[in-house]
């Protein structure tokens, strides 16, 4: 478990030059604001992000938090928006299972039998499938995002970090909201909420959204369908039963409905195939249009995402200083997403690839004490069990039809894993507080597939079957020194994220486990009233990272593990209450991370590194990435926002303005592996500006918002393929108004 530190002069200068530059205009503001008297008390934020409640500040954690007025505010309504608001997170999104990663930690996963590195939750449901990790946030309490390895806490492979989403709770008032939206692009947008306690000891909320809009992309194929077009509902249900006076029952379900070809319209990134083959058709670069065959196959059905899930959680005091909380979760997932594999109007490779019938249950406890003494401590366990079934077909030929099955794969998956923990506080003095936790991990797996290929033969099945267990200790260790105005402290953590295998169409491989350790330095403190910072240094050291690319023979991607690799970095956050009136808050994160040795990392067509012509098609040779950063991983991303509030009265009554406008940039970084110099794998430096301006009057409010507002083009993902080399835009320009009445 040791740490291979290298100290390096120059990136150190950069990391305190970067901190420094952040911090001194701040600090003169903030003498300014003194001077005028016009300091603002910041609001106090409370957690969970360590299994109990208590302030932000004293949280030895890197810890961002968003209240639900503050993810309102921002223009945050999904999760993609999280990752714009807090530097250091990326999401890759390939149309089939967005990928997060956070910290340069994640893996591009394409198979059932593989995990995410980011653990996302939304109160106690882990969400364990890639493809529903995306999804509308709203009626939220609000969104926690842990950064480094939460597994002692929190459980499976959350080795990059874990983000909490927990939900508005049902509460002892009857209120309720609708809205109303529109927007470009024809975007339409209804959602509300009613909390109703139909007596003293039982309550129900309900909240529910839809939300529609038309294509941002043009598919340039003579009547083709257009692609990027969006139809969302969800709705959630929520029960609370005050069993008795120290016993509560809580009842969650959730359902969500989305269909979205955002991301299954993919562009060519070379405007054909730099591999030598001539696909012929039509091609495209530009980020309002696509040239997909797609949309002209009526044998490919719309891509969707359907979800079902319950969560049952009971909640009682054992005495006066214990409390224990058990739960039980399951969801029923199913996807179906076509996705163009070469941005071509030709058939190679177009897939369809879904996963049905995937159902997962779990279900654990947890007892915490606090007596009011100088020991509190929290332990528990929980047991998970998930199945899932994938089909995967590739296509190839013509648009228009008359395509044929290349190949068609059928995967079945089955997952067991539990885990016992245990973490507890030691306050040795006024100063000094001792954290030790730990977690036992076991895991099993299971994966049987057959494969086949059709077309001009058919060939039988060959079937194929996986299967492996993992077991992992991982510790954490933390020490908090108490400032009169904050706290420092210094943690070591272990990650473990499991194995896995290889995609349905590759006869299985199996992934060994990865691991992470970190050390972690923070310090947070409130410097004024006005002025607060969280900052961290922080080192990690990976072993066997799971990095997934496109395989050698060409037709697919397949996941492997790289050698060891290194990470370091610094977080610093600022939040100033200028006035009154104006909040000013700037993020930032600085990474520094490479591979220590890659033999095998990424594929260059035969021609560019031997220098023959007639070393063309999937003729490939590898090279050794060595010292190069690792892929979606920006050296420097900074995220500032300003926001406004002023209370008015109009015509007698009272209302409140409020305004907020929000930079995130994130500097350049590397999709995936390639050397071809043909192909651009790469996301240039760019910026996004979103702004909100609200006026609330009594109950009814107005709001006028804009994403994007510079039109900034940028990409969601580029993928090396054997086919061809294709990436996703993000989102163009988009502005609209939303109309709220409260009561």
């Amino acid at each position: 478990m040791s740490i291979k530190i290298r100290v390096r002069i120059f990136r150190v200068s950069r990391v305190c030059a970067i901190g420094l530059g952040l911090l001194l205009p701040f600090a003169f503001a903030t003498t300014q604001a003194e001077a005028a008297k016009q300091e603002r008390v910041i609001e106090e934020v409370i957690v969970t992000a360590q299994k109990r409640e208590q302030s932000l500040m004293d949280a030895a954690i890197d810890v961002t938090a968003f209240s639900g007025d503050q993810l309102t505010e921002a223009g945050i309504d999904d999760v993609f928006g999280i990752a714009k608001a807090v530097p250091g997170v990326t999401i890759q999104n390939t149309g089939a299972n967005p990928q997060i990663f956070m910290r340069g930690v994640g893996t591009r996963i394409t198979g059932t039998g593989l995990d995410s590195g980011v653990a996302v939750y939304v109160d106690d449901r882990f969400v364990t499938r890639q493809g529903g990790q995306v999804f509308d946030i709203y009626d939220v309490e609000r969104v926690e995002v842990l950064k480094g390895p939460q597994g002692v806490l929190f459980g499976r492979n959350a080795t990059g970090g874990a983000i909490r989403i927990i939900s508005k709770e049902v509460s002892d008032e009857l209120e309720g909201e609708l809205s109303l939206g529109y927007g470009s692009d024809s975007y339409q947008m209804v959602r509300g909420f009613v909390n109703v306690p139909v007596n003293d000891d039982f309550g129900i909320r309900v909240s529910a959204q839809s939300r529609q809009r038309d294509a941002f992309k043009e598919n340039i194929i003579p009547g083709a369908e257009d692609f990027d077009d969006l139809d969302a509902q969800s709705i959630r249900v929520k029960a609370r039963w005050d069993v008795s006076d120290n016993s509560t029952l809580k009842f969650t379900y959730d359902r969500s409905k989305a269909t979205d070809l955002s991301s299954s319209g993919a562009i060519s990134l070379d405007g054909g195939n730099s591999r030598g083959i001539s696909l012929g058709g039509i091609t495209t670069t530009e980020r309002d249009e696509i040239a997909s065959s797609m949309g002209t196959d009526p044998s490919y059905g719309s891509p969707k995402i359907e979800s079902d899930s319950f969560q049952l959680r009971f909640e009682t005091s054992l005495s006066d200083s214990l409390e224990l909380a058990a739960y039980a979760t399951y969801l029923d997932y199913s996807s179906s997403k076509p996705g163009d594999y070469d941005g071509t109007s030709f058939q190679d490779v177009e897939v369809e690839y879904a996963i049905s019938e995937s159902n997962d249950f779990g279900f654990g406890f947890e007892v915490s004490s606090d007596s009011g003494g100088p020991l509190t401590w929290v332990v528990g366990a929980n047991y998970f069990e998930g199945d899932a079934e994938s089909d995967f077909d590739l296509r190839v030929g013509p648009a228009g039809g008359g395509s044929v099955k290349l190949s068609v794969g059928f995967a079945e998956y089955q997952n067991t894993s539990y885990g016992v923990f245990g973490s507890l506080d030691y306050d040795f003095s006024e100063r000094w507080t001792l954290t030790v936790g730990g977690r036992y991990s076991y895991e099993d797996k299971e994966n049987d597939l057959s494969t086949s290929s059709i077309g001009v033969a058919t060939v039988s099945p060959v079937p194929a079957s996986d299967s492996d267990s993992w077991n992992e200790f991982t510790p954490k260790v933390t020490l908090t020194y108490n400032l009169d105005n904050g706290i420092v402290y210094g943690t070591f953590a272990s990650g473990f994220k499991s194995g896995g295998f290889n995609h349905p169409l590759r006869e299985g491989t199996v992934i060994d486990p990865e691991t992470l350790d970190m050390i972690e330095l923070g310090y947070k403190a409130d410097l004024t009233d006005s002025l607060r910072l969280t900052s961290s240094l922080f080192v990690y050291s990976y072993k066997d990272l799971q990095v997934t690319k496109a395989a050698s023979e060409g037709a697919t991607v397949s996941t492997e593990n790289a050698t060891d690799s290194d990470i370091r970095g610094i977080d610093v956050d600022l939040t100033w209450a200028a006035t009154d009136k104006l909040t000013l808050k700037i993020n930032a994160e600085y990474l520094d991370t490479e591979y220590e040795d890659y033999e095998t990392a990424g594929r260059a067509p035969n021609t560019v590194l031997t220098g023959d012509p007639a070393a063309i098609g999937y003729g490939f040779v590898f090279f050794n990435a060595k010292g190069q950063e690792m892929l979606r991983s920006p050296e420097l991303a900074v995220y500032a926002a300003v926001q406004y509030d002023s209370q008015l009265s109009i015509g007698g009554r009272e209302g409140n303005l409020s305004l907020n406008m929000n930079y995130a940039w994130k500097d350049d970084y590397i999709f995936d592996f390639e050397v071809d110099p043909l192909v651009d794998v790469t996301q240039d430096a760019h910026g996004i500006l979103n702004a909100r301006a609200t006026l609330a009057i009594e109950k009814v409010s107005l709001s006028v918002w804009g994403k994007n507002l510079t039109d900034e083009k940028y990409f969601f993902d580029k993928v090396v393929a054997a086919s061809n080399n294709r990436g996703n835009y993000g989102h163009p320009r988009t502005y609209g108004v939303d109309f709220a009445y409260r009561f």
